[in-house]
């Protein structure tokens, strides 16, 4: 769960901010984390750059349902299903090259950061997710991968597999 987290800021820290419309980009598309937990669709919203949570290796929770937005500060929200959720909002392209701007969820802390991208080719993208500023965050390298195997917003969330039988 950690290395989602730590991941989700990562990719949400590279994208750093701008302004026009949002229209076909190099962000475009699914990409994976480092540490293949989690994908997100990155597609435009409004003006703006915007990714949600489409595919996790560990969809659920300790109760083998789909995994809740359970560390949410805000209560009401903690039932929503973490598959399915939007954790970037409004990044756009900068003067220097980079994607940002915006804010970066992290729902295995419950907490948003800022955060900025750099397109390293047409497959890779290095993102930083920081709090305060970009020097006191963490760096990683995300792949741009085809549609995973199941679009938990599309498809939801696979039954869990079963528990091993303990005798």
């Amino acid at each position: 769960m950690l290395r989602f987290a730590v991941a989700l800021v990562v990719l949400a820290s590279g994208f750093t901010a701008g302004s026009g419309a949002a229209r076909a980009t190099e962000l475009d598309g699914f990409w994976m984390d480092s540490h293949g937990e989690v994908v997100l669709q990155v597609e435009p919203c409004a003006a703006d750059m915007c990714a949600k949570v489409v595919w996790l290796r560990l969809p659920y929770g300790p109760d083998r349902m789909p995994l809740k937005d359970f560390r949410n500060p805000d209560e009401s929200l903690r039932e929503r299903q973490v598959c399915g959720l939007r954790v970037i909002n409004g990044f756009a392209k900068q003067p220097d090259g980079t994607w940002g701007g915006g804010d970066v969820y992290v729902p295995d802390l419950g907490m948003s950061f800022k955060g900025y991208a750099t397109v390293l080719s047409p497959t890779q993208i290095e993102v930083r997710g920081y709090v305060f500023l970009p020097l006191f965050g963490s760096t990683e390298v995300w792949s741009k991968v085809a549609k995973p195997a199941y679009h938990c917003e599309k498809d939801g969330v696979p039954p869990a597999p079963p528990l091993p039988k303990t005798e």
